[in-house]
């Protein structure tokens, strides 16, 4: 286990505290203090907003792949509506691409080991299917010529 938590779910338990009343400063500073070391940003994110930082400012220590989150978030920071559905389809979207991401690499795979396994099986193949068929079929032919007139 890398400790990496992934991004889709921080933004279902940001979703979760925010849906139980938390504000957007909480919900960053307990998400990032309940969870991995590099989630841990997410407390720095909110200590710069509660010292007044502007909201982009206080996302650039944060590591990149939060980025979506910040943009998820920008709107209940600056209008106060509510982030739920954006961290949700968030969530969805970073879901849905791993998913896709996985089934192409599982795709890759079994394009990567058919030559490997080609390679393995047709000397066996040919040891146990065309040999013994090749040696038949010649003492059938050198049979038949030997015995002939």
């Amino acid at each position: 286990m890398t400790g990496q938590v992934s991004v889709a779910s921080v933004a279902a338990l940001l979703g979760a505290a925010l849906s139980c009343g938390l504000d957007v400063r909480s919900a960053l500073e307990h998400v990032g203090r309940s969870t991995g070391r590099e989630a841990q940003a997410l407390c720095g994110v909110a200590v710069a907003l509660g010292q007044g930082v502007a909201w982009d400012a206080a996302w650039d220590a944060s590591p990149e792949r939060f980025q979506g989150l910040a943009r998820a978030l920008s709107p209940a920071w600056h209008q106060g509506t509510s982030p739920v559905a954006s961290l949700a389809a968030l969530g969805d979207a970073l879901v849905d691409r791993a998913t896709a991401a996985g089934e192409s690499a599982a795709a890759e795979l079994g394009v990567r080991i058919a030559l490997p396994l080609a390679l393995c099986l047709m000397p066996a193949f040919v040891l146990t299917g065309i040999v013994p068929l090749l040696i038949a079929l010649a003492s059938t032919v050198v049979g038949s010529a030997g015995g002939a007139p």
